[in-house]
């Protein structure tokens, strides 16, 4: 099953992207692949990573918004993290939870396991629009 990626993402030209970081007036995109240079970019690189980035300015998306993902493991409700592969992060705030299931963390932090993405159900995906 293709879980929804969840975070904050930006669509430029017809394409989304995940934005790495974001300034006053302008984001930091994840660029796939190598397409070359966007248009306008302000400028852009290869992280240490191998990852392609691009900064534009903010007046030049067509969108930006926030996604947020809540799965269903074990019976229990998560937000879903990072999936890579066939594995997926989950955090959750529950002691009780957590301890039942063997999470790593603590209350002041959360609790976070990394599980099989076959395990996982979609219970929601919520995105919400961030002023430019």
């Amino acid at each position: 099953m293709a879980l929804p990626d969840r975070g904050t993402f930006a669509v430029r030209g017809g394409v989304t992207y995940e934005v790495a970081s974001a300034a006053a007036d302008a984001v930091t995109l994840r660029v796939p692949g190598d397409p070359g240079p966007l248009p306008d970019q302000l400028e852009g690189g290869v992280r240490r990573d191998g990852d392609r980035w691009a900064r534009v300015r903010k007046s030049s998306l067509e969108r930006y918004f926030t996604r947020h993902v809540t799965v269903l493991w074990q019976g229990e409700e998560f937000g879903l993290g990072r999936t890579t592969g066939d594995r997926a992060e989950i955090h959750g705030s529950s002691p009780t939870v957590a301890d039942r299931l063997g999470l790593e963390g603590d209350q002041y932090n959360g609790f976070r396991a990394t599980v099989p993405v076959e395990e996982l159900t979609v219970v929601d995906v919520r995105e919400k629009e961030i002023d430019v």
